[in-house]
């Protein structure tokens, strides 16, 4: 958990203008995704170690505190950085690889009820843009880019690009 916590911490420092000391005390304190980062990472300690209550409990206090979902049974490997986390969704076993970005809205879900262990796994460095949707037993490539509101249900190789077309524009009649 420390090791993770302190690559995630290491990511926010790179990014950061402030002091060092400052910089992790106002993330703490006025971030909702790092400190969605942070409850996650204890909440799959205590899941990882099977003690009871106290995992899923952190994990709702995330959902309160920062409106953000992560499943404490999710992997998700160092240096995730959730800029504008309200609204993400994690499900219990997604798998997300190290340094990866997500931005406010995304979801890594099952297709559907009966299928709920069928989550996406995530490679490393991957952009995972406002409101997008990975749905299911997927694999997304390291270093893929995934669009604002593209909703993926395939395998993405490494280092592409999923965008949605842009809407035809019509001018009034």
């Amino acid at each position: 958990m420390f090791d993770n916590l302190r690559q995630d911490i290491q990511r926010l420092r790179a990014i950061k203008s402030k002091p060092y000391p400052f910089m992790v005390l106002e993330s703490l304190l006025l971030e909702n995704g790092f400190q969605a980062v942070v409850l996650f990472r204890m909440a799959h300690w205590f899941k990882s170690r099977r003690i009871p209550l106290l995992g899923p409990l952190l994990g709702r206090l995330s959902i309160l505190l920062c409106g953000v979902e992560i499943a404490p049974g999710a992997k998700i490997g160092p240096g995730l950085l959730i800029s504008h986390g309200m609204g993400i969704v994690v499900g219990q076993w997604a798998t997300i690889g190290s340094g990866c970005t997500m931005m406010h809205q995304v979801t890594l879900g099952a297709p559907a009820t009966a299928k709920l262990d069928q989550m996406p796994t995530v490679g490393d460095d991957v952009f995972l843009a406002a409101g997008c949707r990975l749905i299911g037993d997927i694999q997304v490539g390291d270093g893929s880019f995934i669009g604002a509101n593209a909703v993926v249900a395939q395998d993405v190789p490494a280092g592409a690009k999923v965008v949605v077309p842009k809407p035809e524009i019509r001018p009034p009649r």
